[in-house]
C-alpha cells in the first residue's frame, strides 16, 4: 500500500498502527516529542510513541492519556488569541481515542503483512489533493475536511480518520506548521487502511498526479 500511496502523492507517507506489536527495528525516541513531529521524522524512521514520550498537550487529550482541561482550553487560547468557547465547540467536534498504549509510526512497506497501518498521515500538495478528490468522486465518494485550525493531525486527521474509518482533510494548525513539518504548499490528508486498499482496487487513481 505504501508504494501505491507514494505514486499518487510523493514520499511523505507514513502508516501508523494504534498498540501494534513492536519490533527491534522500529526507534524509541530518547526526547519527548509532539505527534506531528514524530509523523514527520516517520516519514524516513519507524518511531514509537507512548505515554511516557509524548509530550503535546493536545496530542494526549487526542489519545487519552490526559483528559481535557480548562488548563488545555486556556493554553491554546493564549497562544492562538482565539476565545474560549470556540476552541471548547472544536475540541467537542475532535475525537479521542481510548485505550492508546502506544504508537507505531512510519511503519516500512515491507512490513505491512505482518504489521498493517490503521491509518496512513499523508502530506501532499494541493493539486494531488484536487486530484485526488476528483478521482474519488468517480466512485460517488468524498472526504471529510474539518473545519478548525486546532490539533489538525492528531485529531482532526488522525483519530478522525481512525474513529470514523474514512478520508480526512486538514491545512494544518500552528502546532504542526511550526514542528511537524509541514510545508506552505500542503495539506494533511488521513487515510484509513482498508480505504486505500478499497481505491486502489476500484483502479480511480494513477500515478499521473
Amino acid at each position: 500500500m505504501l508504494s501505491d500511496l507514494k505514486n499518487w502523492f510523493g514520499d511523505k507517507c507514513s502508516g501508523i498502527k494504534v498498540n501494534g506489536e513492536i519490533f527491534d527495528f522500529i526507534n524509541v525516541p530518547s526526547k519527548q516529542m509532539k505527534f506531528c513531529e514524530a509523523v514527520d521524522y516517520s516519514f524516513k524512521i519507524p518511531i514509537l510513541l507512548n505515554k511516557d514520550n509524548l509530550n503535546c498537550p493536545g496530542a494526549r487529550r487526542t489519545f487519552g492519556f490526559d483528559p481535557q482541561s480548562n488548563e488545555l482550553v486556556k493554553t491554546i487560547s493564549e497562544n492562538t488569541q482565539i476565545p474560549l468557547r470556540y476552541i471548547i465547540k472544536a475540541l467537542d467536534s475532535i475525537p479521542v481515542i481510548d485505550q492508546v498504549h502506544d504508537l507505531v509510526l512510519g511503519i516500512p512497506g515491507d512490513m505491512e503483512k505482518f504489521l498493517s497501518p490503521d491509518v496512513y498521515i499523508i502530506y501532499t500538495q494541493p493539486k494531488q489533493m484536487t486530484h485526488f478528490i476528483h478521482s474519488i468522486a468517480r466512485i460517488e465518494k468524498k472526504p471529510f475536511i474539518s473545519p478548525y485550525s486546532l490539533l489538525s493531525i492528531c485529531g482532526n486527521v488522525f483519530a478522525q480518520s481512525y474513529r470514523q474509518g474514512w478520508i480526512s482533510l486538514s491545512f494544518g494548525c500552528p502546532e504542526s506548521r511550526n514542528f511537524g513539518g509541514v510545508k506552505n504548499d500542503e495539506v494533511v490528508m488521513g487515510l484509513p487502511y482498508h480505504v486505500v486498499k478499497k481505491i486502489r482496487d476500484a483502479g480511480v487513481m494513477d500515478s499521473n498526479m
